[in-house]
């Protein structure tokens, strides 16, 4: 049972690699992703013991064609505690690589600095990875994906 159940698995990791969605770094030089926006998640969005409404964000990043990336990626995530309180999350990131999807989605990556916006010391050294289209954003912290974010207000341009 134990050999169908690994193989079966590593069946499924070949699928996904080979059939999965191609990335690609930038082929005709760098592109460059830059925004100031104002996004909404869909009921149900939590971090931790937040339940998130919305996410603003400014970002300013130049990816390499050869998948380096340098920039920063800023976000103040708003929601309510358990206790029904506003809780705003900062995080503010530098982005280390990233690479361009032929869809022309973008995703870029890096570590950040995490104010949970509870009184407790911020967080140094959090990878986060962010995925954005000029109308929807997806953010995950460390290890903990947020559903996509659609955009309310300002712009994301990717060029």
């Amino acid at each position: 049972m134990k050999r169908v159940t690994c193989i079966m698995f590593l069946v499924l990791g070949l699928v996904t690699v080979i059939f999965g969605p191609a990335r690609t770094t930038a082929a005709n030089g760098d592109v460059t992703v830059t925004g100031a926006a104002t996004a909404t998640f869909a009921q149900g969005a939590v971090l931790g013991s937040v339940a998130l409404k919305t996410l603003e964000v400014g970002t300013g990043v130049f990816i390499g064609p050869d998948g380096t990336a340098n920039g920063v990626y800023s976000a103040v995530l708003t929601g309510r505690s358990l206790l029904g309180q506003s809780q705003q999350i900062t995080i503010d990131g530098k982005v280390l690589s990233g690479e361009v999807a032929p869809d022309g989605r973008v995703y870029f990556n890096g570590v950040a600095t995490i104010n949970l916006g509870n009184g407790t010391p911020s967080i140094s050294g959090v990878p986060f990875n962010v995925s954005a289209t000029s109308n929807t954003m997806s953010l995950a912290i460390d290890s903990t994906p947020l559903p996509a974010a659609q955009l309310a207000s300002g712009n994301i341009s990717i060029n």
